[in-house]
């Protein structure tokens, strides 16, 4: 029988943002349990750059595809590695081995196989697990799923494994989160170190490099400003569609500003400096912003013929909010370091 990992003797969802997806739910949860501070490791860092590829339309979608390490948990010692089994056997035993090291597994599953999901039977869409522990006896998991409604407990391991392996690929149930098939796939979570201390030096040289990867051409503003651009020949070539992925790459952008803003909030606290909680407020209107770019692809998508000078002027709202945020923070990280 393989233990559930732990650090804590007990462990509860203690950490949750309603602006995040799965993804970087999963990954808090993953190092909070390994002692550390889920929105400084999240938060710290903060980029955005367009998608090089397809826009996947799953729950977790990340532009940066397999390189996560290169826009998440930056400025942290965090091992991202996705992880595509070539069949259950195989799926099933890199999971159990995974345990063994110590290091929880979050799985990629269809909620349409999932009892505790409100799209149990209903809706095909990818979504995010945490698997934290086997018992070889019963042949159960132990799962935890901190998106509402959230739930922990024990899966029996041919409810997992259909879940892990079956999503119909043609199913159109969900249009914007089904379509793609998980193909076993897990995402590897690990610290390979301690945790950084916050404090303010540390903070204002992450500020720094969050700003200047920002201003970067083809990254932050100039990136969504490019995106805008295409839209309008590209929803008259190809029709609404064009807009779902907007919805879809929109959520981790929309949720790495909310956690940069959280993270600079927490530290203004932490650190007795009231201009990082203001610094915080401007970041937190671009996430905003985000959240309303998203929502007009969104009713943008059930128009046969979209007119997207809506959605135009909210991205042009976003990229001005954006650049006085840049501002914002190149002043708070100016100066020697």
């Amino acid at each position: 029988m393989t233990a559930p990992v732990a650090e804590r003797a007990e462990w509860s969802v203690d950490w949750y943002d309603d602006l995040c997806s799965c993804l970087q739910i999963d990954i808090g949860h993953v190092l909070e349990r390994a002692g550390w501070d889920p929105v400084r490791a999240l938060g710290a860092g903060w980029r955005f750059r367009a998608p090089a590829g397809p826009v996947e339309p799953v729950e977790y979608y990340h532009p940066a595809g397999d390189a996560l390490e290169d826009l998440l948990c930056l400025h942290h010692p965090v091992r991202l590695r996705w992880h595509r089994p070539a069949g259950p056997a195989d799926a099933h035993r890199e999971l159990v081995a995974s345990l063994a090291r110590g290091v929880p597994v979050v799985a990629a599953v269809n909620n349409f196989h999932l009892p505790f999901r409100p799209a149990y039977h209903d809706v095909h869409a990818a979504h995010l697990l945490v698997v934290t522990g086997h018992d070889a006896e019963s042949d159960t998991y132990d799962v935890t799923d901190p998106m509402p409604p959230a739930f922990r407990g024990p899966l029996p391991r041919g409810v997992l494994e259909e879940a892990r392996g079956s999503i119909s690929v043609e199913d159109a149930s969900d249009p914007f989160f089904a379509g793609s098939s998980p193909a076993w796939r897990w995402l590897e979570v690990r610290p390979t170190g301690p945790q950084p201390p916050l404090t303010w030096p540390w903070l204002r040289e992450v500020v720094h490099g969050n700003t200047i990867a920002l201003r970067a051409p083809g990254h932050g503003p100039s990136a969504l400003t490019a995106l805008l651009r295409a839209l309008p020949d590209r929803v008259a070539e190809q029709g609404p569609g064009v807009l779902r992925e907007v919805y879809v790459l929109g959520w981790p952008a929309q949720a790495e500003a909310a956690l940069h803003a959280g993270f600079l909030t927490r530290a203004a606290r932490a650190l007795r400096r009231p201009e990082l909680a203001e610094a915080g407020r401007w970041v937190d209107r671009v996430a905003h912003g985000w959240t309303g770019l998203r929502m007009a692809a969104a009713h943008g998508t059930v128009d046969r013929l979209p007119d997207p000078r809506h959605l135009l002027a909210r991205g042009e709202n976003l990229v001005l909010a954006w650049e006085h945020c840049l501002t914002h923070l190149e002043r708070l990280a100016g100066g020697p370091r």
